[in-house]
């Protein structure tokens, strides 16, 4: 099977391509980080495939897509992007599953555009996956989200930071898990599913768990943050997480540190030619 996987090279996206390519799919992927913006992509990639997985979006974690101001610019890419990739797939009736959110609602601009994605998505007669909470190693930016924030300070300032008082929570889902539910929704009959973790955990928690696997110090903030408490209901039968909190955040830190050796190493070089 050949798959087209829009936005390949995010956290999901790069999961789901590796997973493919280790079961005997070809996949090809168009994102922006690689130079293809697919609000002006034409039809050939969308017909030259047998399916397509619509992962692409403006997002990141709460400190983003909350922000006042992103707001415009995400309805307007989120808006621009759905019409070129929905007509696409209008035009060349090909099988897809669009990624959705436990945040698909919400009056703001991603909860908004990811609502209508997921109803124009059905409309078409593709597949939906809502998901809650997915989680990796990120390169650090401002679209990354709370765990690698969070793993990020303990090793680098031997104090987990959290902006707000913890008490908010989440379902997290690592992101092999998050795919395995992906590619068993779109290989089942199924047109919908919710995917999630097994349980609601608080960021004080996750902030817990980090500090005792990097032994730093909890610095807790005095604000509170944003939860949107939604259980998943429309689950997928015989498929459970693997990848408990612990371990996932064991991969994490794993990942945060071959980060840091990196660009520790680019600093040195760095600071050596300057030197020489």
């Amino acid at each position: 099977m050949k798959d087209l996987v829009l936005g390949g090279e995010g956290l999901i996206g790069s999961t789901l391509i590796g997973e493919l390519n280790r079961r005997g799919h070809e996949t090809v992927s168009l994102d922006l980080k690689s130079g293809c913006d697919l609000r002006y992509v034409d039809d050939e990639p969308f017909r030259n495939c047998d399916r397509v997985w619509f992962l692409a979006w403006d997002t990141g974690g709460v400190k983003y897509i909350e922000a006042a101001d992103s707001q415009h610019e995400q309805f307007k890419h989120n808006s621009e992007l759905c019409a070129r990739v929905f007509d696409a797939l209008f035009r060349t009736r090909t099988p897809f599953l669009f990624v959705s959110s436990q945040l698909a609602g919400l009056p703001n601009a991603y909860g908004m555009t990811k609502a209508i994605a997921a109803n124009w998505s059905l409309q078409l007669g593709g597949k939906v996956a809502r998901l809650w909470n997915t989680y990796g190693w990120e390169h650090p930016s401002r679209r990354s989200h709370v765990i690698t924030d969070l793993v990020l300070s303990a090793l680098t300032s031997k104090h987990v930071a959290c902006q707000t008082n913890g008490r908010e929570r989440r379902r997290f889902i690592y992101k092999s898990d998050c795919v395995e539910a992906l590619i068993a929704l779109a290989d089942s009959s199924q047109q919908t599913a919710e995917i999630a973790g097994g349980e609601w955990v608080t960021i004080a928690r996750v902030a817990e768990e980090i500090a005792r696997q990097t032994n730093a110090e909890i610095a807790l903030g005095q604000r509170d943050g944003s939860e949107v408490m939604i259980d998943p209901d429309l689950l997928l039968p015989n498929w459970q997480p693997k990848v408990d909190l612990s371990e996932g955040i064991a991969k994490v830190i794993r990942d945060a540190r071959a980060y840091l050796a990196v660009e520790n190493g680019k600093a040195t070089k760095a600071q050596q030619q300057a030197v020489s």
